[in-house]
């Protein structure tokens, strides 16, 4: 930025600018305004690492009873007191977005698929999986590393914790990433989003039905209580809507754009390759915090609190800014470089507190996985974000599509 444009600094999430380049925008407020004020909405950004780690754990004076992607619509009404109580006649949001006691016992109904020790017990079908998917792209000599290869495993796998049986998992990869890479009214938005929610729809009257392969979160979506009364298919499959876009969206973003890191640093992937294959889980980790794709979250205040300084009133709506904090030098050494064996403390790539990624140790074990194996297979290769896709998203950023060149295989 110009010294002129530093002097007239202005940020919205939701203009073009910060849309493209959205580190340049954080940067400056990091340094000079940590805690940002946008009148228009009445909602405060924050961007220091300790502010966003606080606020997401603090459950007493923040709640997602609006959710917590808001869109510009939403932040233009302005209100202060009490906020809304979230709806749940009929439940007209996915359950992440609502606090607990409700958001506790509806996760705790779902959890069991997701947890450290059932995710590990797949490492060896993920591995086959990738390994199966190499196989076929290889040979062709240049394949997209998100759309042809990470896409379709983070799809795959999610959907088969789910027991969701897709004709075409790439359909499915593609119509997720639209619904979330353009503005909410763009073209093939709402035919992506259909295309997901008769899917989850029809798979949850199947297992209603006794039919189809096995779900232990559908299954305990169908016959558990989490607010009082049953969930009808419909509320079942939003809320499935969140797993499949989640872990199909945002895991390819970050491997593909790792890869792309290692193959602009000759010397950090020479370091990577002497270390291998452990050199994979600091590698990915530091992917997470350098490239991950979500921007932000937002909060709504409950109670009086101050938080970075700012006494926030209750009704206020809040900014979260996780790309912001994750390059927040109090926090990280040289944070702007990319150090594939930079030891994290901490880290906001899933989120904290009680609305953490559900599907963390899923990503986690398929991102080292896909590394491993890519990079045990290829001995030489090259990577093209000139040719590649980078759609503007106020929340989703990174590379939809990103080519690669297979030079040398092992």
């Amino acid at each position: 930025m110009s010294d002129q444009a530093l002097s007239e600094f202005r940020y919205d999430p939701f203009s073009d600018a910060a849309m493209r380049d959205p580190q340049s925008f954080y940067r400056v407020m990091r340094e000079e305004h940590p805690a940002y004020y946008i009148a228009e909405y009445d909602t405060w950004v924050f961007t220091r690492f300790e502010d966003v780690w606080n606020g997401y754990m603090d459950r007493e004076h923040f709640s997602e009873a609006e959710g917590m992607l808001f869109t510009r619509e939403q932040l233009l009404i302005h209100h202060r007191g009490e906020p809304p109580e979230p709806v749940l006649e009929p439940v007209k949001a996915m359950f992440l977005f609502l606090d607990p006691p409700v958001h506790t016992q509806h996760r705790q109904a779902t959890a069991a698929p997701f947890l450290k020790g059932s995710i590990a017990r797949r490492e060896a079908e993920i591995t086959a999986l990738v390994r199966e998917r190499l196989a076929l792209l290889l040979p062709r000599g240049e394949f997209d590393l998100n759309a042809d290869f990470a896409s379709h495993v983070a799809v795959t796998m999610v959907c088969r914790v789910l027991g969701i049986e897709p004709d075409d998992p790439e359909a499915l990869a593609r119509a997720v990433n639209l619904t979330v890479g353009v503005p909410p009214d763009g073209p093939g938005v709402a035919e992506g989003r259909a295309l997901i929610y008769s899917l989850l729809l029809e798979t949850v009257k199947r297992r209603r039905a006794g039919k189809g392969p096995e779900s232990p979160v559908i299954d305990s979506l169908l016959t558990r209580d989490t607010i009082g009364r049953p969930l009808s298919d419909e509320e079942i499959a939003i809320d499935l809507n969140g797993i499949l876009v989640g872990g199909t969206e945002t895991l390819p973003k970050i491997v593909a754009g790792c890869l792309l890191e290692l193959a602009q640093r000759p010397d950090q992937l020479a370091e990577v390759r002497a270390a291998f294959p452990g050199s994979v889980v600091p590698a990915f980790e530091e992917a997470l915090r350098y490239n991950a794709p979500a921007q932000w979250f937002g909060r709504t205040v409950k109670k009086p609190v101050t938080l970075g300084g700012i006494d926030l009133e209750p009704g206020q709506r809040v900014i979260l800014n996780i790309a912001s904090a994750n390059r927040d030098r109090r926090e990280f050494d040289s944070p702007d470089e990319f150090r594939w064996n930079r030891k994290v403390r901490r880290l906001l790539s899933f989120g904290v507190g009680p609305h953490f990624c559900i599907g963390i140790h899923l990503a986690r074990l398929e991102g080292q996985v896909m590394l491993r194996e890519f990079l045990r297979a290829v001995k030489s290769f090259a990577v093209h974000p000139e040719r590649g896709h980078w759609p503007v998203s106020q929340f989703q950023i990174g590379w939809t599509s990103l080519p690669v060149t297979i030079d040398e295989l092992a």
